[in-house]
């Protein structure tokens, strides 16, 4: 018989701790923690006194699932607490779909809904591709400089992955992901004879681990293994430091991207899912 509450003080690295067992795939949840979320952002589960599950909602207003029972239950009690709306979740594919059933939330509720496999590479194993090793390319963190040009990318990534809609919401959006993504020093970009080609993120980052996400390339450009040669190259410049291994996800009939990240060292390690819910005002409360 499992207990659930809300995350209380003291209790933050006993959390991080049951995440770091499930590091793969609680990128968002461990992040959020050691960035300082308030408690009642975060509900865990507990059996004979043990943290055996957790939720936790992210700034967007999506949950993050970690645990082995009661997904539904460890949702609720996070709204509860929470002035944001449910935007939607993240996490292994079997508790986001148990959350979603016991909810009563049908595929019709949600604008991206998306089953992935979830990769990780142990960077000693990292295999830079022959392209990232010819001169007139190189991978490096954004300048601000570029800015313009990164927000319009951010903007076309959001309108294909996330299916936002056009306007100046979208443009905001874009412009916040962008400077948030500078300012901590976690956005890439690959150039080629100073000319921008691609560009990615670390979108959960800590000291021995980082996710990847937001890759882009311009739809003119796909085909060249730019996608492939600016993750490895972000993950080659957070190797020199202590970051020791890396996580992503992709949809499972991403065959391209798959074979991408392959080549450069990922394996499949279980599967993810990203499901994120209509705007429409249909938000009961749950």
């Amino acid at each position: 018989m499992s207990s659930t509450a809300l995350l209380r003080a003291g209790e933050q690295t006993e959390l991080d701790t049951f995440l770091a067992a499930h590091a793969n795939g609680s990128m968002y949840l461990r992040a959020a923690l050691h960035n300082g979320a308030a408690l009642n952002n975060f509900a865990v589960a507990r059996e004979a006194g043990r943290i055996v599950g957790a939720a936790g909602q992210l700034s967007s207003g999506m949950i993050a699932l970690q645990t082995a029972t009661d997904a539904a239950v460890l949702v609720r009690t996070v709204l509860q607490a929470s002035s944001r709306p449910l935007a939607g979740f993240l996490g292994p594919y079997a508790q986001v779909m148990a959350a979603r059933r016991d909810m009563a939330l049908a595929a019709s509720d949600f604008i991206k809904d998306t089953h992935e496999d979830l990769f990780a590479l142990n960077l000693e194993l990292l295999r830079l591709p022959a392209l990232l090793q010819a001169s007139p390319l190189a991978c490096r963190l954004a300048r601000r400089d570029e800015s313009a040009q990164l927000v319009a990318w951010r903007a076309a990534f959001r309108r294909e992955a996330l299916h936002d809609v056009e306007g100046e919401g979208l443009l905001a959006a874009s412009r916040a992901d962008i400077a948030g993504l500078q300012i901590a020093g976690n956005l890439f970009v690959l150039e080629v004879q100073k000319q921008l080609v691609a560009c990615c993120s670390f979108n959960a980052r800590l000291p021995e681990i980082v996710q990847i996400g937001n890759v882009w390339t311009p739809s003119a450009l796909r085909g060249k293994g730019y996608g492939r040669a600016v993750v490895a190259g972000a993950l080659a410049l957070a190797r020199r430091g202590a970051v020791q291994q890396a996580v992503l996800s992709t949809g499972c009939h991403n065959l391209a991207a798959q074979a991408a990240y392959r080549a450069i060292g990922f394996v499949r390690v279980g599967d993810y899912a990203s499901a994120i819910l209509s705007p429409l005002p249909r938000r009961k409360a749950y």
